[in-house]
């Protein structure tokens, strides 16, 4: 087994619009597909971009927040897309499987609220972490993150 810090780990909260989170860069990656554009390659370039950072910075574990079913089939449907892709990608790349994260339980350890907003995210990834974070899906990257870390004492 390899001995990892926490410069091995990346976070990332999958979505279209895709948080990040790693000691070496953090923010988010846009896979919205635009109408204008002909033969969108949403997916690859959700898994170039993937390659390219970890390779980039030799990642030997990948975070994710779980696939969480709601209201909103479409949007189900997309994570579990992209939790594909991330399996494939470590696969290809000899990494272990990614450790993917009830997002209860990250709301919980982040805020002490399981039903914890968007906004309260935001605020206490201010108020614990000290890191002001682009928006919503930084801020649940940087929480996945800091959780695993604690969690395995890196």
């Amino acid at each position: 087994m390899v001995q990892l810090t926490k410069d091995d780990v990346l976070a990332v909260d999958i979505a279209t619009v895709t948080g990040y989170y790693s000691t070496h860069e953090s923010g988010t990656w846009n896979f919205n597909e635009s109408m204008r554009r002909n033969n969108n390659k949403q997916h690859a370039a959700f898994r170039n971009t993937l390659i390219d950072f970890i390779t980039k910075y030799s990642i030997k574990q990948i975070v994710a927040e779980d696939v969480s079913v709601n209201n909103h089939f479409i949007d189900a449907r997309k994570l579990s897309e992209f939790r594909g892709i991330l399996l494939e990608v470590c696969d290809t790349l000899d990494l272990p499987e990614p450790i993917f994260i009830n997002p209860k339980t990250v709301k919980s350890w982040a805020t002490g609220d399981g039903n914890a907003t968007k906004d309260d995210m935001v605020k206490f990834c201010r108020l614990r972490w000290k890191i002001e974070p682009v928006d919503h899906n930084m801020a649940d990257a940087t929480h996945i993150f800091m959780y695993y870390i604690h969690k395995f004492h890196l």
